[in-house]
């Protein structure tokens, strides 16, 4: 008897596993957009007389064989059955409109034929993507930080540079806003770009690196300029001394 009840059990877990594993599909939505959630004949088994669309535990549109559709419960008037198919749309959706959409036979017996766990989300905000340089007066690299912000959020890179060249120091950088977004900031050839995305939206900066600190180039080779002429005055003062002393000691 154990045997039997132990063998039943694994039956009903299999079969449990094997509907929620095939039917269950990931779905997001942009705040006010609308989802058509999809049923065919080819789904509904043959001898099935009521199925319905539920959202979580409550009914949305009930189908009886051979009779128009009942909208059940229109969440005020957003629900539409499209034609004369199964399929049924939601309009204007809200993050409040989140969860589990199930397409579920109840008469002769109940079975479950699609799920839908819909998320919706609202589209991510601008990005802002600014840079700062700093410098040594001895040397002639400097560094460009560029930091990518959102409302909630920030990522920065800094890469090296000499002349107008650079090279960006650790890669590509990554990370996941408070909102669940995510930031992504990196460098292609000559310019740098930020992403800020989710499933349903994408804003994207670039920023051209090129002459972006040209002040500090200006000012290195300004220095570096001013400190060869010192030289080469010490260089020819030098030389015009010695000339000079060798004259004087010819006359003496």
């Amino acid at each position: 008897m154990a045997q039997i009840l132990t063998l039943l059990f694994h039956l009903f877990l299999i079969n449990t596993l094997q509907i929620q594993g095939k039917s269950l599909t990931d779905v997001f939505v942009k705040t006010g957009d609308d989802l058509i959630l999809n049923l065919t004949e080819a789904e509904i088994p043959s001898n099935s007389r009521i199925w319905t669309w539920r959202y979580k535990d409550d009914v949305l549109v009930e189908f009886t064989r051979g009779s128009q559709p009942d909208v059940v419960n229109s969440r005020s008037g957003k629900v539409e059955v499209l034609g004369k198919s199964y399929s049924v749309k939601l309009k204007y959706l809200q993050k409040s409109h989140s969860g589990i959409y199930t397409a579920k036979v109840i008469s002769p017996k109940e079975q479950t034929l699609t799920q839908c766990n819909v998320t919706v989300l609202d589209p991510v905000t601008p990005v802002d993507l600014t840079f700062t340089c700093a410098s040594s007066s001895s040397s002639s690299f400097y560094n460009l930080t560029l930091t990518c912000r959102t409302d909630d959020s920030s990522i920065s890179i800094t890469m090296r540079c000499e002349d107008q060249t650079c090279n960006q120091e650790g890669g590509e950088r990554r990370s996941v806003t408070k909102s669940g977004s995510s930031l992504h900031i990196y460098q292609l050839k000559e310019s740098v770009i930020c992403i800020h995305s989710n499933q349903v939206s994408r804003n994207e900066s670039k920023v051209n690196i090129e002459n972006r600190c040209i002040e500090l180039v200006s000012r290195f080779h300004s220095f570096k300029t001013d400190y060869f002429l010192f030289i080469n005055q010490r260089i020819n003062y030098v030389f015009l001394f010695v000339l000079e002393t060798v004259k004087t000691k010819r006359e003496n």
